[in-house]
């Protein structure tokens, strides 16, 4: 029987990024006025200094297929070597300041990601086999960055790495040079022939809202008999707290009443709290 608490409650962990930390090679936390308003960037990450947010889009449940090796196809979409994911997925695309290059974003971007202590899973460098765009028309709306930008497939650089949790959060790293084509009105003056874009997709895992159906208790004792388990979605709590809610009660009663009917059953309890937060502090509250 599986008590599960706190759904979607990592959301509020999205918030902006405002520790300054001093790293090597120009990353830095950097807030810029010409950011899409109400964006920000991936929790803990910090961007390469001067950049801009030109697209964002914000963290929901969704499918990402991660690739792990050079495209195959593209219609379908697929890869010599990939791997299915979900989670809360964002997108973000910026614009790197004038006369850097995609090599010097991807150094530092790989000096970020060492300092998160992730592992890295694939890197296309410039000139390897495979062109993995266009992917920027995927992250927002039209009102954010229009039509396809075109780019220079030469300058094109991958990276992808996971961290070490359990269940990690997964990081996908395009970084590439704008060629030529359409570009939206408002960043005909940030968007120039040969500047560096660089897109971040973050798959985080959290699972989505689950909308089950109220189970019952005759339904409980069918699903703990042919599998000896059984996922219940109606136990809640607020957010850093022990004590069941209220709207917890209907739920109670019907394990109550299953408990009742079934006096020999014997049954093991296992709950979760999110993964905001230290392991210590989460592992205290998993027991309370």
């Amino acid at each position: 029987m599986k008590a599960k608490g706190h759904p979607l409650q990592a959301v509020r962990a999205w918030k902006r990024w405002v520790a300054c930390l001093a790293v090597p090679l120009g990353l830095a936390v950097a807030g810029i006025a010409a950011d899409i308003p109400g964006s920000s960037d991936p929790p803990g990450m910090q961007r390469y200094a001067g950049s801009e947010l030109i697209g964002y889009r914000a963290p929901k449940f969704d499918e990402f297929l991660l690739p792990l090796g050079p495209p195959s196809g593209f219609s379908p979409l697929a890869y010599e070597k990939s791997l299915k994911t979900e989670g809360l997925l964002s997108r973000y695309a910026y614009v790197a300041p004038t006369g850097r290059s995609t090599a010097e974003l991807l150094r530092n971007y790989k000096s970020e990601f060492k300092r998160l202590d992730l592992v890295t899973l694939y890197e296309k460098a410039a000139g390897e086999k495979g062109w993995f765009g266009p992917t920027l028309d995927q992250i927002a709306n039209e009102d954010q960055l229009g039509q396809i930008l075109a780019y220079n497939e030469s300058q094109e650089r991958v990276l992808v790495a996971k961290s070490k949790l359990t269940n990690p959060t997964y990081y996908y790293l395009f970084v590439t040079a704008y060629a030529d084509g359409v570009i939206p009105e408002h960043l005909q003056n940030v968007i120039t022939k040969g500047r560096v874009l660089a897109e971040l997709v973050v798959i985080s895992p959290q699972q989505m809202q689950e909308n089950m159906a109220f189970v019952s208790a005759e339904e409980m004792y069918r699903s703990l008999s042919s599998s000896g388990k059984v996922a219940l979605y109606g136990i809640y709590f607020d957010t850093n707290q022990d004590k069941l809610r209220p709207d917890s009660e209907p739920l109670l009663k019907e394990i109550a009443k299953l408990l009742s009917a079934n006096s020999q059953l014997s049954i093991r309890v296992v709950g979760h709290t999110d993964n905001q937060g230290k392991p210590d502090y989460n592992l205290d509250l998993s027991w309370r």
